[in-house]
């Protein structure tokens, strides 16, 4: 379910609730409000990425992974879960045309599951620490899926029980 009070741009958004992680629907042409020279983007076109393999490898690119990265959920959860190699500690993950979004994907469980994993991962980063000694080397970061408001994205979400505020 939706909460909150919506602000004008995901730009106050982000300034306003900078240490809020988590799922984010904003309409259809405001993706531009999301660029900030302090928040490493990856946008993703449902449209082309039309697989959970296709998803993990544009993150891949996007975000620089090391080489010995997989198309696991398990790598991905890890490597979203380091991120030691780049400098930005505010991460965004933007999503256009979410009707399309892993639509050729043969198991839709791995769907699921990747999306449950995305919640987790922003949810452990603003939890850190999530053990102790975690602080030692990983500090807090804001870690956002941002989703191009659609209904197939709103049923999805609140399916799945995952949180989401609109932006």
């Amino acid at each position: 379910m939706a909460f909150g009070i919506i602000p004008e741009t995901i730009i106050e958004y982000l300034q306003n609730f900078k240490d809020m992680n988590g799922f984010c629907l904003f309409e259809a042409g405001k993706e531009k409000d999301l660029i900030n020279d302090n928040v490493r983007i990856v946008r993703i076109d449902g449209r082309e990425v039309v697989t959970v393999d296709e998803f993990i490898h544009e993150l891949a690119k996007q975000l620089d992974f090391p080489d010995y990265y997989s198309s696991s959920l398990d790598s991905l959860e890890e490597l979203l879960n380091d991120l030691s190699w780049l400098d930005e500690s505010r991460f965004a993950i933007v999503v256009r045309n979410y009707s399309f979004f892993l639509c050729e994907e043969k198991n839709p469980t791995r769907k699921t599951n990747l999306l449950g994993l995305l919640n987790d991962v922003a949810e452990q980063w603003d939890n850190v620490p999530n053990y102790p000694g975690e602080e030692d080397f990983r500090s807090k970061a804001v870690f956002n899926i941002y989703i191009e408001k659609a209904p197939a994205a709103v049923a999805e979400l609140e399916k799945l029980k995952i949180t989401y505020n609109e932006v």
